[in-house]
């Protein structure tokens, strides 16, 4: 009987998308001023479901879940004593689709967060 394997790509992928539309919406109505990105995002939020996908801990959840998942597959931490030192060691195995995974998740997040910064950043007089 064969167990059922789920790809950490296929994970990744799903996990990656509500902040991948949500930040091409943006992009698109922001960017490019394109009126249609903003009336489908208004009409999507319209719906229950849709408020769950693109509610603030899928989106920023997602992404970060993701790079986790890649980071714990590509990097390997290890500590050894050599020669009375104490040696930390960081490794980085060069797996293309995983670092695929991690630079397009740790993108999102940096776009996430700094979206988040500036839109809520204020300015106070003293």
């Amino acid at each position: 009987m064969n167990s059922l394997k789920i790809k950490p790509e296929l994970v990744s992928l799903i996990l990656i998308l509500p902040a991948l539309f949500f930040s091409a919406l943006g992009i698109l109505y922001f960017g490019f001023g394109v009126e249609g990105a903003n009336r489908l995002l208004d009409t999507m939020m319209a719906h229950a479901v849709f408020k769950l996908i693109l509610s603030p801990v899928i989106v920023l959840g997602g992404p970060v879940a993701a790079f986790g998942l890649n980071a714990w597959r590509v990097f390997h931490l290890s500590a050894d004593i050599v020669n009375d030192e104490f040696v930390i060691a960081l490794s980085v195995k060069r797996v293309a689709g995983h670092l695929f995974w991690l630079a397009l998740a740790g993108g999102l997040i940096l776009l996430l967060v700094a979206y988040a910064f500036v839109e809520n950043f204020m300015i106070v007089g003293r």
